[in-house]
């Protein structure tokens, strides 16, 4: 399941997963993120319905596998110090540090 969906992204094709807890779906996604193409600045949309596995996501995402991420639920804030500060600026200065010419 982990390499079809990688290669299926990898053709660009669109792509639902539906399986259990544990599976194995992060991995994929994450190789998915690290084989986009750096100069296309893509981001990647993961939805995901419980919010601890959000969490645990990110947490990966961020220390495991170097790929900026946040969660939005409706547990983010509003201010826009947030939004600017995590959003914009963890974008940019990882895109500056790992694509600098």
């Amino acid at each position: 399941m982990q390499l079809r969906v990688v290669l299926v992204n990898h053709h660009g094709k669109d792509m639902l997963i539906a399986a259990g807890t544990g599976s194995g779906k992060t991995l994929p996604i994450a190789l998915s993120i690290l084989l986009n193409d750096p100069d296309a600045h893509s981001i990647t949309l993961t939805i995901s319905p419980l919010k601890q596995l959000q969490v645990m996501q990110e947490s990966n995402f961020n220390l495991q596998f170097g790929i900026p991420t946040v969660t939005i639920n409706e547990d983010t804030p509003y201010e826009s110090e947030w939004w600017n500060v995590s959003i914009k600026y963890t974008f940019i200065d990882w895109f500056w540090h790992h694509y600098k010419e």
